[in-house]
């Protein structure tokens, strides 16, 4: 296959376990508002830990938040950065040299992302194992989740740019990954309950693209 047919089965195969974070049993066992595996990442301070597991449903998240962190550590994280690694050789190959080397920044980020991830994984598996938790434990996990969603949001809006320097339809689809991505890493400062709209706007075009490309390629 070629690059880009790789680069669309990795982004399927992330995509499909995203969704499935939703539906582990009991992940809204609280019913507290917000995505509740995104309000245990943004957590701050052991006291807004024990507000996520109130005492009526806290064996049953707890169990559901380990799930989600395992699937997380072993298949999410694997998966979404094959995809970008993946995408990101396929448009290396295809320019100069000032594509070869932002490509490469990008792919280098792309692997700093994934170690902060699977960092703050552990700082949230050792919030569960004593909850709440503690204060130095929180301090290690705030700064791996704020360089995880920046880095990821400044790698697919290089990825758009590169694929915006493209001719022709690809300069739109590039703008549009672009601008989801710019959208994601402001609302990371801003609110983060935009984040995850900018975000699903540019990787899922990002996936698009890539699908265009591996039909254009077979043909």
């Amino acid at each position: 296959m070629t690059i880009w047919r790789w680069a669309v089965l990795a982004g399927l195969v992330a995509m499909a376990i995203s969704i499935g974070f939703g539906t582990i049993p009991d992940i809204h066992a609280c019913g507290l508002p917000g995505e509740p595996i995104l309000n245990f990442e943004f957590v701050r301070t052991p006291a807004e830990v024990a507000t996520l597991f109130p005492e009526g449903c806290r064996a049953e998240h707890v169990v559901a938040q380990r799930t989600g962190l395992w699937l997380d550590a072993l298949s999410f994280i694997p998966s979404y950065s094959a995809f970008l690694l993946l995408s990101l050789a396929g448009l290396r190959r295809e320019g100069g040299s000032m594509t070869a080397k932002l490509a490469g920044l990008a792919m280098a980020m792309a692997l700093v992302a994934a170690i902060c991830d699977e960092f703050e994984g552990v700082q949230l598996f050792r919030l569960l194992a004593d909850l709440p938790g503690t204060q130095s434990t929180i301090d290690l996990l705030m700064p791996a989740v704020r360089t995880k969603f920046g880095l990821l949001s400044l790698v697919v809006s290089l990825a758009g740019w590169l694929h915006f320097r493209q001719p022709g339809w690809r300069k739109v689809a590039g703008a549009v990954i672009t601008l989801g991505g710019l959208w994601s890493f402001a609302a990371l400062f801003l609110d983060r309950n935009w984040m995850m709209q900018g975000s699903a706007l540019a990787w899922l075009v990002l996936l698009g693209t890539n699908a265009v490309l591996a039909a254009r390629k077979a043909a």
